[in-house]
């Protein structure tokens, strides 16, 4: 192991003094955020790991934001109540993490499906969780045998989910904790120490208490001989145009050493002529902050939150069409658990009429199977983007100090259209539109409907649209196209 660490920073170190790229604050913040990334706005994160097998977290029970988190369920089995009784109660006290894996299957996760499902849905981009806090590894990784091809499955989920997706010509991401909940330490007195969720080294833990150890390599140094080689050997193998940095809260980018990577994955990217972006989780120093000079980010994230439609930045909202991050059971027996139709769409539309993209969570169950509601989520989503996409691609927002009630609006990137997407068809049969930069409109057409809008002309007032002889393209959210100049 140490001489497979040393081996990826000899490389690490070889192509950052070839590249554009090193570690610095001020080297990274010159990296820009690919167009492509601005212009695909719908991704899917797939939430799927060991935790899919139970499939369960109490709603909104331990998140601010009111979503729930069944992804933590092989944390909050040990430490959580009511988690620890439901878990006692429906599995028993001696099933563990240990045991969620081996009872993981992947009988009917098909990585050609789940691409071509993308595809067809509408997504442009596909983020699997390849490595979440529990430091379960979805690739055949050198650095662990806490991974899918040593236990469980002997597949290497991300180099096929990789390959999949570029045959689909969808842009590939890989989603990766930089901590773990528990990593075994080689203390400086030799004996077995404990690396915790901030990767700092504790001599106190017992280590009988520690429940994600097997499998896994005790280290010197988590970042150095692990977390970093580790991620590097991720992207040799996969080439990912999204680096989906996720867990940062307890340390800095400088210890975790995210930099280096950053800085490498950058430079590898260049010589291979690709276009990548890094989100804003690759330390505390990092999250939410693009207008602080102290972040080097593309892009920052959201989560179950009000977005960043204020921000002179590139954003991106991750959340599920329910309140749920991973499979929950009880989704498929609660009418209001996963929003109606429309509800799917109005979310879509804010979203991206905010400026932002949107990373929906499809979150598989313990055999990889998307639930029946799920599926007919993405569905109807992408039954939308098939009759709309000209409203959402490639589009770009406008700053608007409020948005208007009855829906958003996007605008062709050359400005020559204008769509207004209308979430709430108006009972008078017109619309006011607030002051955009729009010197003149010379059309209006109903996207998929029927009768022709009127309109007046632009003033520091905004204009009015006519929507009284129309009928609407689409019950869920209707558009309407203005031609301008």
């Amino acid at each position: 192991m140490e001489k497979l660490s040393k081996a990826a920073w000899a490389d690490i170190e070889r192509v950052n003094g070839q590249g554009k790229f090193n570690n610095t604050r001020k080297s990274l913040a010159t990296h820009q955020c690919p167009e492509w990334f601005k212009d695909a706005k719908i991704g899917m994160f797939i939430d799927w790991g060991p935790w899919s097998v139970a499939g369960y977290s109490p709603t909104n029970k331990f998140h601010a934001t009111g979503a729930s988190y069944p992804d933590w369920y092989e944390k909050f089995l040990h430490d959580k109540e009511p988690v620890k009784q439901y878990h006692a109660q429906t599995w028993g006290a001696d099933i563990g993490n240990d045991d969620l894996i081996n009872l993981l299957s992947d009988r009917r996760f098909d990585s050609r499906n789940f691409a071509r499902l993308a595809k067809a849905s509408g997504f442009r981009y596909v983020v699997p969780f390849l490595r979440h806090h529990g430091g379960f590894c979805l690739w055949d990784s050198s650095y662990t045998r806490r991974d899918s091809m040593d236990w469980a499955f002997h597949r290497d989920f991300a180099t096929e989910l990789s390959k999949a997706c570029k045959q689909e010509g969808l842009k590939f991401g890989a989603y990766v904790s930089v901590g773990e909940w528990d990593y075994p330490a080689i203390r400086p007195d030799g004996k077995l120490g404990l690396f915790g969720f901030d990767a700092k080294l504790s001599e106190t833990n017992n280590l009988n208490d520690c429940v994600f150890l097997s499998g896994k390599i005790p280290v010197k140094d988590f970042a150095w001989d692990y977390l970093i080689p580790a991620t590097k050997e991720l992207i040799d193998k996969t080439a990912p145009d999204i680096l989906w940095w996720d867990g940062e809260w307890s340390n800095t980018s400088e210890f975790y050493r995210t930099r280096d990577l950053n800085a490498y994955y950058y430079n590898r990217a260049a010589q291979n002529h690709q276009a990548v972006c890094i989100n804003d989780r690759a330390g505390n120093d990092y999250r939410g902050k693009k207008k602080d000079p102290a972040c080097i980010s593309d892009f920052i994230t959201s989560e179950y939150g009000g977005g960043n439609d204020h921000e002179d930045a590139t954003w991106e909202e991750n959340r599920s069409f329910s309140r749920n991050f991973g499979y929950n059971w009880t989704e498929e027996s609660d009418p209001a658990a996963i929003l109606s139709d429309k509800a799917c769409i109005d979310l879509v539309v804010d979203v991206i009429g905010r400026g932002g993209n949107l990373l929906l969570i499809v979150s598989p169950t313990g055999t990889g199977e998307i639930p029946p509601r799920q599926l007919h989520a993405i569905n109807n989503l992408g039954d939308w983007l098939k009759k709309h996409g000209e409203a959402i691609y490639n589009t770009r927002s406008y700053k608007l100090a409020e948005q208007p009630k009855w829906g958003r609006i996007t605008h062709a990137k050359d400005k020559r259209k204008v769509y207004l997407h209308i979430t709430q068809w108006p009972a008078n049969g017109r619309i006011e539109v607030p002051n955009l930069p729009v010197a003149s409109i010379t059309a209006a057409t109903v996207m998929n409907g029927q009768g022709m809008p009127g309109f007046t002309q632009p003033t520091k007032n905004g204009f009015t649209v006519d929507l009284s002889g129309c009928l609407p393209g689409d019950p869920r959210v209707s558009v309407i196209v203005l031609k301008t100049k």
